[in-house]
């Protein structure tokens, strides 16, 4: 397997000595987000300006893009990865986020009339009035009250925010392929997951929080790999903020470097328990303004347990909108079809990845099942990916053991 070259990432670090740039966008991404909630500000703030004067709507969204643009290639400047092949690749990311963007909004947004629902979604949280748990998950609306703050209509600023975040996922799939694979194989990954979007996609109302919570995830798992510990304390607590999932990611930072950490190092132990102090702190700190009470109510909106709905068992208390075997389907696709292969091929791993994936495809899994719908597969996407570079990985093994085999029957 070449894994020769230098490695992508989505958000890289400067030179040593200066202040991570990963670090500084998780900051920065939490204090905007945070800050339309926290200071109460009007759903939107520049509708009836831009309404008087179009003219100064046209130079918003000509700014929008030039802002989008330039943070763009602001990542392909800091990003390691040398030749024009960077080119092609970000360029082919941006068409793909926008291919998915635009089947997004014809099989979600338009077809089940999702639209207004996110519309819904996004007023009643700038208002302090929605139902939990998305009252609590507000750092995406808080992102797009920037964006709609430059000219005033929900609709376009909805497509910018989910044609950049999804660019971002491909980036944070192939940055954190690219710590285990090929250029070639990385790329894979990224259309492997194009390719399960649409069904991750079917059954669910087009939240916002989908495409930044997967590429947090991805990003902080490959600062895991790296070892990188303050970016991925940071990257951590931006994810809180965005959901509380972020929270099975804290055994991966001794999960995935196993190999050379020791359970009583006390740097681990601290570093896990700062981990795990600051994920309940920023838990509590997004639900507490907003009457919070430890129940299944405040938590996910529910009256218990889902394992028997999801199940499809008789006496459950709800129902799936979906048949028994769309709740079979979703789990077996995204997780459980790929584990076989890495359980018999483990020793063509390496031992952290294996059983951080071993971990990954539990806890991912039994969270949606007590908490979620098997269906909403689109909370799988991470595991997924982790386990689409596993298998990958030990595919390449096998394949180049073939030609020296049969080398060797020849001689």
């Amino acid at each position: 397997m070449n894994q020769a070259g230098s490695r992508s990432s989505v958000v890289n670090t400067t030179s040593k000595g200066q202040f991570p740039v990963s670090i500084a966008v998780c900051i920065a991404l939490i204090l905007l987000g945070a800050s339309p909630i926290a200071f109460s500000w009007p759903p939107e703030p520049t509708a009836v300006f831009f309404r008087e004067f179009p003219g100064w709507q046209t130079a918003g969204f000509f700014s929008l893009h030039i802002v989008i643009a330039g943070i763009v290639l602001l990542m392909g400047r800091l990003d390691p990865e040398p030749g024009t092949g960077k080119i092609v690749r970000y360029c082919g990311f941006v068409l793909l986020a926008a291919l998915l963007t635009d089947l997004h909004y014809f099989t979600v947004d338009i077809s089940t009339s999702k639209m207004h629902w996110q519309f819904e979604r996004y007023n009643n949280i700038l208002l302090h009035r929605d139902q939990p748990p998305d009252q609590y998950r507000f750092l995406p609306q808080g992102v797009l009250w920037w964006i709609i703050l430059c000219n005033g209509d929900f609709d376009y600023s909805y497509f910018v925010y989910r044609l950049f975040f999804t660019f971002l996922v491909c980036q944070a799939i192939y940055g954190f392929a690219r710590s285990y694979l090929a250029p070639r194989d990385a790329i894979i990954v990224v259309l492997f997951y194009a390719a399960f979007y649409p069904l991750s996609t079917r059954y669910y109302n087009g939240n916002l929080l989908d495409p930044m919570s997967h590429a947090a995830i991805l990003v902080a798992l490959t600062f895991c790999q790296r070892r990188q510990f303050g970016q991925f304390f940071w990257m951590f607590v931006l994810g809180m903020f965005i959901k509380e999932t972020m929270l099975l990611t804290i055994p991966c930072y001794y999960l995935m470097n196993c190999d050379t950490f020791r359970p009583r190092d006390l740097r681990v132990v601290w570093h896990l328990a700062l981990l795990a102090v600051a994920g309940i702190v920023v838990f509590l700190a997004c639900r507490i303004p907003f009457h919070f009470h430890c129940d299944f109510q405040s938590l996910n909106r529910t009256h218990g347990l889902m394992i028997s709905s999801n199940l499809g068992l008789r006496g459950a208390w709800v129902q799936g909108l979906v048949s028994v075997f769309q709740l079979y389907l979703h789990p077996i696709l995204f997780i459980f079809m790929w584990l076989p292969l890495i359980v018999l091929r483990r020793k063509l791993l390496p031992r952290p990845l294996f059983w951080t994936a071993l971990y990954l495809a539990a806890a991912f899994y039994l969270v949606n099942l007590c908490f979620g719908w098997n269906y909403e597969s689109r909370n799988f996407v991470p595991v997924l990916i982790f386990l689409l570079v596993c298998t990958l990985i030990i595919v390449n093994h096998l394949i180049e053991k073939r030609p020296s085999a049969a080398v060797m029957m020849e001689s």
